[in-house]
């Protein structure tokens, strides 16, 4: 019997399967002659025309990616929707003139994502274990946390899979590390993903492993579970607000039509620095603001930039260049930061130093985090034999300070950045059926 888990995930998701015994794998994804072992979280949309009119069509990972590069700018992007689940207020879109809920959109990428999984393994268990955060971006409590699962279930019934058992990220991420120890150890586990933070403490090795190839219940090995919604988009936000929004107005004036000075309004600028917001930017109600606004700027050709930005859809495009940017901040202590769009080229020099301190709001409440964890565990620095640090923002060197400060240099361990989630997945798959 195969058992399967699948990652969902703000920026990338991954299929594991495991058999009977022995370690999970990843399940290749084929798409557009390549293939991958993670599969980008996104979606793009697209108006085709034909004698009979227009039709809508999709395309979701890595060839929505494709299909929105090769597109003229008429199409939508989608990115870390997962952010919007515990969002109670978000209730649809209208993308391109058709509605979408928040479960739909979902479902068209774990359909595709299901695909190809089934394209590469075969058709999947009627049963699979799916990941989730400790605490969703978004609203805090158990209400907003319930709507989280009630629509991620939602959207996975749509995409054909209607029995799926939630398993926490951080504990699946354990699985995966426990899976390659010879020792007992208490470990802590920092899973870092796009959309949020997520940490456990709890006892792994091969007595666990006994008990639950046993068929006994692992819940008393989980000392303690913590999570913030801070993570990867978190810290991209920064590079936004810092290196980009000044050059496309902000902080800039306009004559409005009384002839008083305003600044800028605000709240576009807000949405930028949000991947999941950003391509609900591009409507007309904005486009016509946008375009008054140009009349009179001081600063028309940052103004017309923004325009271009949100006109020519070209969120992706961002977010790459961000992604370049920190991930040179991580490798070197200072990096330039480009971005290109018609017309200008936007670069900015980042040191790392100034980085850090753009994001110390957001390391601090990591911080706070993983400090309440252990207070409430009651468990020592010197009581955690090993930190197991995962996910993308697992690189980022003031993450790894903070918890070398904490643990010791030595205690440190990474792995698995993009797919130990999944990985763990299938193992607790697996353990759940004994």
């Amino acid at each position: 019997m195969t058992y399967v888990g699948i990652d969902f995930g703000t920026t990338n998701s991954a299929v594991a399967v495991a058999e009977a015994s022995g370690p999970s794998r990843l399940v290749p994804l084929a798409a557009a002659g390549r293939t991958f072992d993670t599969f980008r979280s996104v979606l793009f949309f697209e108006k085709q025309e034909d004698r009979l009119g227009s039709t809508l069509v999709h395309w979701a990972g890595p060839e929505a990616i494709d299909a929105y590069l090769e597109s003229d700018g008429e199409g939508r992007f989608v990115q870390s929707v997962k952010s919007y689940l515990a969002a109670k207020d978000f209730t649809g879109t209208s993308i391109l003139g058709k509605q979408f809920g928040i479960e739909p959109l979902v479902s068209l990428i774990l359909k595709d994502l299901k695909a190809k999984a089934e394209a590469s393994a075969g058709p999947l268990p009627a049963t699979v274990v799916v990941g989730r955060p400790a605490h969703f971006v978004g609203e805090a409590g158990e209400d907003a946390e319930a709507l989280a699962l009630e629509r991620l279930r939602d959207a996975f019934a749509r995409a054909g899979m209607t029995d799926i058992r939630f398993e926490l990220e951080p504990v699946a991420a354990a699985y995966h590390y426990e899976s390659g120890l010879d020792r007992d150890e208490t470990v802590l586990i920092a899973d870092f993903g796009g959309g949020t933070s997520d940490f456990c403490l709890l006892r792994v090795g091969p007595k666990a492993r006994g008990r639950a190839e046993a068929g006994e219940d692992r819940a008393g090995d989980i000392l303690g579970v913590g999570g913030v919604g801070i993570a990867g988009d978190s810290f991209d936000s920064r590079i936004v607000e810092h290196c980009v929004t000044p050059h496309l107005g902000k902080g800039t004036r306009y004559r409005a039509m009384d002839g008083q000075m305003l600044p800028m309004p605000v709240w576009p600028f807000e949405y930028m620095r949000r991947w999941h917001l950003l391509s609900f930017l591009n409507t007309g109600q904005t486009r016509r603001m946008l375009a008054d606004i140009l009349r009179t700027a001081e600063e028309p050709e940052r103004v017309r930039a923004l325009i271009t930005v949100i006109e020519e859809g070209l969120g992706f495009h961002l977010h790459r260049a961000v992604e370049q940017a920190k991930v040179a901040l991580s490798a070197e202590p200072r990096t330039l930061f480009r971005f290109a769009l018609p017309g200008t080229v936007i670069k900015t020099p980042i040191r790392r130093a100034e980085f850090e301190e753009w994001v110390r709001p957001e390391t601090e409440a990591i911080a706070a985090c993983v400090d309440d964890l252990m207070a409430r565990t009651g468990v020592g620095a010197a009581g955690v034999d090993r930190v197991f640090l995962t996910g993308g923002s697992s690189f980022i060197p003031v993450i790894r300070r903070l918890f070398a400060d904490r643990f010791g240099e030595g205690k440190l361990k990474t792995g698995g950045e993009l797919t130990s989630v999944a990985s763990g997945l299938a193992l607790a798959a697996r353990n759940a059926t004994r």
